[in-house]
């Protein structure tokens, strides 16, 4: 088979919207933890949002070492399951089981055991099971097709399932877990429940994509067996050295730190700042229901325009659309904060389809350059960037919420920490679109690509 014919077979949508329905199962895990880690820290266990946030901050420092050793994992894994699919199936049980554990810390715990209680379980979630499972699965949108139009689709399902589970979080966590009672007798219920939901919605994609088989992908790829599998250390000079998954790598720390802020203090927006906390929801369905409506179109926009100048437009039009949610948030009118967020989700939806592509075509590029497919290593970024970005994020919730004076245990706030609340929360909205313009500036790969293989 030609590498023409692997590229241009297709996917069945059946198998496409199965792989969709993992980032599902993600969301009940990694948005739950995002979200809620820190009020059920602060307004449940009674303890320090500096200290927590500090915790959550060393934890994505070996967070960030072991998304890589995973990428080479994956790469160095024979198996009859294929290279990442094992690992995606065998870690999903144990990121819906720690999620359930995260949220129920033992109250006869001393404070300072509590602390040591969060860092070891987020550690073993975010630096262990989780970065199995995510590398994996996003390693798998590489080897289970080559055709490129069937990798954006995947990646809008993707998006498409993780909004409907982001949506769900933030409508109903808050309400369902007064309704079990509150405080840790409410999060022992959510967090069961939602553990439950994890693992099934997890399991679903196992089914519905399988790896091509090893032979036909090197095929495909024109990759030599002996020439294209570095030692550990090569291939992390190799990375080093590869230019764009540094700039992606930079991409996903840009987008997710300010997702992890504004995760993280959006329950807190509403709060203390909107006044009520069900509006988190309502925030949240504006930010992502335009996003999913505009994502069928973003294939034909990166075939017509290119992947890296579509999604820098967009991002630049993005970051004028979150004007009028400076404005209304400064100003208290919600419905203008509403259409801000609507528009800047409808800017987001490019970069949210386009990026399991343009990773792609950087491990493209890695071969073309430098002799060496690194997919696993390559994808790791996406991992790397989510994890790290989202929990620096999070850490960065605590740091503020401490500066500002906030006290999770008082019945109100004072205006300061109000407004710091209200100024960290618009600017995490409006500087990651503004950053992510900039380096897809730079973000030449496909054009790159093009040349070098010219060049052959």
């Amino acid at each position: 088979m030609s590498n023409q014919e692997n590229q241009e077979k297709s996917l069945p949508l059946i198998r496409k919207i199965g792989y969709g329905v993992g980032d599902a199962g993600s969301n009940f895990c990694w948005t739950f933890v995002a979200s809620f880690i820190m009020i059920y820290c602060t307004n449940t266990l009674g303890i320090s949002a500096t200290v927590v946030g500090t915790l959550l901050m060393l934890s994505k420092v070996l967070d960030g070492i072991t998304d890589v050793f995973m990428g080479r994992i994956i790469d160095a894994t024979h198996s009859k399951m294929g290279k990442a699919r094992f690992w995606y199936f065998v870690s999903s049980f144990p990121v819906a089981i720690f999620t359930f554990i995260l949220f129920n810390v033992p109250g006869s715990f001393t404070e300072n055991t509590k602390y040591i209680f969060i860092f070891v379980v987020y550690t073993l979630i975010g630096a262990v099971f989780y970065t199995m499972n995510n590398i994996a699965y996003s390693t798998l949108t590489a080897l289970c097709t080559k055709n490129p139009k069937d990798r954006v689709q995947m990646g809008s399902y993707r998006f498409i399932f993780a909004a409907i589970a982001v949506l769900f979080l933030s409508f109903v966590t808050s309400g369902l877990v007064e309704s079990f009672g509150g405080g840790q007798k409410g999060w022992t219920a959510v967090s069961l429940i939602y553990s439950i939901i994890c693992l099934v919605l997890l399991l679903v994609p196992v089914f519905a994509v399988h790896e091509l088989p090893e032979e036909e992908l090197r095929e495909a790829m024109g990759v030599d067996k002996k020439k294209d599998e570095p030692g550990f250390l090569q291939g992390v000079a190799l990375l080093f050295k590869n230019k764009y998954f540094l700039l992606i790598l930079a991409l996903y720390l840009v987008k997710y730190m300010g997702s992890g802020l504004t995760s993280g203090l959006g329950v807190y927006f509403a709060t203390y700042q909107l006044g009520n906390a069900s509006l988190l929801g309502t925030l949240s369905l504006a930010g992502i229901l335009p996003a999913a409506i505009a994502l069928p179109f973003v294939p034909g926009l990166t075939a017509k325009f290119g992947m890296s100048k579509t999604v820098m437009a967009a991002n630049l039009v993005g970051a004028l659309t979150c004007i009028p949610v400076v404005i209304g948030g400064l100003t208290g009118n919600f419905s203008l904060v509403l259409i801000g967020m609507a528009l800047r989700a409808v800017a987001s939806a490019p970069q949210t389809g386009a990026m399991n592509a343009i990773i792609a075509e950087t491990d493209e590029y890695s071969h073309l350059k430098f002799g060496h497919r690194l997919t696993g290593m390559i994808y790791s970024c996406s991992s790397v960037g989510i994890k790290v970005g989202t929990g620096l994020g999070t850490a960065l919730c605590g740091f503020i919420l401490d500066m500002g004076g906030f006290d999770g245990m008082a019945e109100t706030q004072t205006a300061t920490a109000v407004a710091t609340i209200n100024w960290s929360y618009l600017l995490a909205v409006i500087v990651p679109m503004i950053l992510a313009a900039v380096l897809f500036y730079f973000l030449k790969v496909e054009e790159d690509n093009k040349k070098l293989r010219e060049m052959k």
